[in-house]
C-alpha cells in the first residue's frame, strides 16, 4: 500500500477551473510542482515558490524552486522544494498551500488537502485524478504592474524636477552677477 496525499489544486482565474492531484506522501515539493506544471499544460520555464498557508489563504513558510539566497520577512532562510517531503509538511486533510507560478505573470494555486489514504501498489503515481474546465493558456495573462507606484514615480519625478527648476532659478545668471566679459 502507499500512502497518498489527494489535493485539489484550484487556479485563480475568472472560470472555475482545478484539477485533483493524487501524489505519495514520499514525494519531495518539487515534483508536486512538476505534476501542477503538468495538470495545467504550462512550460516550466519561470520561478515558483508554495506557501504553507492556513483558513484565510494568508502565506507562510515559503518552499522555493531555487536557492536565490534570500530570507523570508521573518529573517529565516527559504526552504527549498526538492529538499522537503510533503509528509513533513502535510500532515492531515483540510490543511492548505498557496502555489505561486513566474513571479512576473502571478498565477496563484490554492491547494486544499482533500484527503491522505492508501492506495494499492498498482496505482501509478504520481497522478491526475481529476480534471474539472480547461487550463489557461500560460501566457494569456498580463503581467501584475501596480500602476500606483509608477504614479509615485512620477509624481517623484514632478517633486525633483520643481526642486531642480527652484535651485536653476536661484543660480540663473541675472544681471546682478558680472559678465565674464567684465571681468
Amino acid at each position: 500500500m502507499n500512502r497518498v496525499i489527494r489535493m485539489r489544486v484550484m487556479v485563480d482565474h475568472d472560470e472555475v477551473i482545478f484539477r485533483d492531484l493524487e501524489m505519495p506522501c514520499s514525494a519531495n515539493f518539487s515534483e508536486l510542482h512538476d505534476l501542477i506544471q503538468e495538470a495545467f499544460a504550462f512550460d516550466n520555464a519561470q520561478m515558483a515558490s508554495f506557501y504553507v498557508s492556513n483558513e484565510e489563504w494568508e502565506k507562510g513558510q515559503e518552499f522555493t524552486l531555487m536557492d536565490m539566497g534570500e530570507k523570508n520577512e521573518k529573517d529565516e532562510p527559504i526552504l527549498l522544494m526538492h529538499d522537503n517531503l510533503l509528509k513533513d509538511v502535510i500532515f492531515e486533510s483540510g490543511q492548505k498551500l498557496i502555489y505561486v507560478f513566474d513571479f512576473f505573470l502571478m498565477w496563484c494555486f490554492y491547494i486544499d488537502v482533500v484527503e491522505i489514504k492508501n492506495l494499492e501498489d498498482t496505482v501509478i503515481l504520481p497522478r491526475i485524478a481529476q480534471s474539472f474546465g480547461e487550463a489557461p493558456d500560460q501566457y494569456s495573462k498580463s503581467p501584475e504592474i501596480s500602476f500606483e507606484i509608477e504614479d509615485d514615480l512620477r509624481e517623484d519625478d514632478d517633486d525633483d524636477r520643481d526642486e531642480f527648476d527652484e535651485m536653476f532659478d536661484i543660480l540663473s545668471f541675472n544681471d546682478d552677477f558680472p559678465d565674464e566679459r567684465d571681468l
